[in-house]
């Protein structure tokens, strides 16, 4: 959600007349994230979510819209996708795919306001969502699966930044272990993937909606835990331990984990660690965006998380987690 394309004012007036959203009267880029362009989009209607494209795919595009019509289908709180006279979600348009989206209420909270209250709460959702997507038929495998991470690892081997270099060895044994720890036979379905703080509406103390879809894929339910507890549950260079036992309580409470989920939580958590410290050194911190056109995220803290629980193993994993 960083700025990579430029949009005129006459692209925006186009797009306001393609979707039904009356007069553009004030458009504001959004340089937060790492692939997208995005704007709020302010007309005589309301308030609208834009977002431009030249990464994701068509078949992505109608991937993600057909699950945001499914999870609003079982109520579940998600963005509303709005759709063109034609009835498409998405146009082609400045050289990219644009698709608009109602503006969510509510704010996001973070660390040092998060409480044990907000984790169960948010482990409730998550286990919500998981139930839900059970009975949705789409199918998209991982873009960010172990292999894709490890091509990235070889390509950070061969940099000429030699500090970015020896990392790369590293990375790739917590990769290696993380592997070996990942059982075969794990229920499967459709997940949200990239369940971070400014991922999640709050209204209140409540879970108000849960948005950006973008990396949803058919994955194992249990790598959606722990990509949400290495999220929200790790503050101060530490897991915290009462949040870690919230989120994983709640979401028992709606969907209990099977013995084999359990067994493969660490490895998924350590996967998880690995592949975001190499996917913000990518788009992050080799990024030749300047600083008012995206907003930077340090691969250190993903890499401190996976130093975290290399050093803790799978046994002290399970007592964090309460398992």
């Amino acid at each position: 959600m960083a700025v990579h394309t430029v949009l005129s004012p006459e692209i925006f007036t186009r797009i306001a007349e393609t979707f039904g959203l009356g007069n553009v009267l004030g458009v504001t880029p959004i340089p937060q994230g790492s692939i997208n362009t995005n704007h709020r989009l302010e007309a005589d209607t309301g308030r609208y979510f834009v977002r431009h494209t030249t990464v994701r795919s068509s078949e992505d595009l109608r991937f993600e819209s057909a699950l945001l019509a499914h999870l609003a289908a079982h109520h579940f709180p998600s963005p509303v996708q709005l759709t063109t006279r034609e009835g498409a979600t998405f146009v082609e348009l400045a050289g990219g795919r644009v698709s608009v989206f109602r503006w969510l209420p509510g704010e996001e909270k973070r660390h040092p306001g998060l409480t044990a209250e907000h984790l169960e709460r948010l482990g409730t959702e998550l286990g919500k969502l998981h139930r839900d997507t059970q009975s949705f038929g789409g199918s998209r495998d991982n873009p960010y699966s172990p292999q894709v991470v490890r091509g990235w690892l070889g390509e950070l081997s061969r940099h000429p930044d030699t500090a970015l270099s020896s990392l790369s060895g590293e990375l790739e044994g917590m990769l290696a272990s993380a592997e070996s720890r990942r059982q075969g036979l794990e229920p499967l379905g459709v997940i949200h993937a990239d369940l971070f703080t400014d991922n999640v509406k709050w209204l209140g103390d409540s879970v108000g909606a849960f948005f950006d879809f973008e990396m949803a894929c058919r994955e194992a339910y249990g790598l959606d835990l722990v990509i949400t507890l290495n999220a929200w549950c790790f503050d101060g260079g530490q897991y915290l331990p009462e949040l870690c036992r919230a989120l994983v309580r709640g979401y028992q409470d709606v969907r209990p984990l099977a013995p084999v989920e359990r067994e493969s939580l660490f490895g998924h958590a350590l996967f998880g660690a690995v592949r975001f410290t190499a996917s913000r050194i990518r788009d992050y911190h080799l990024s030749a965006l300047p600083a008012d056109k995206l907003v930077r995220k340090d691969y250190r803290t993903y890499l401190t998380r996976a130093r975290a629980l290399t050093a803790m193993g799978p046994q002290g994993y399970a007592t964090l987690l309460g398992l």
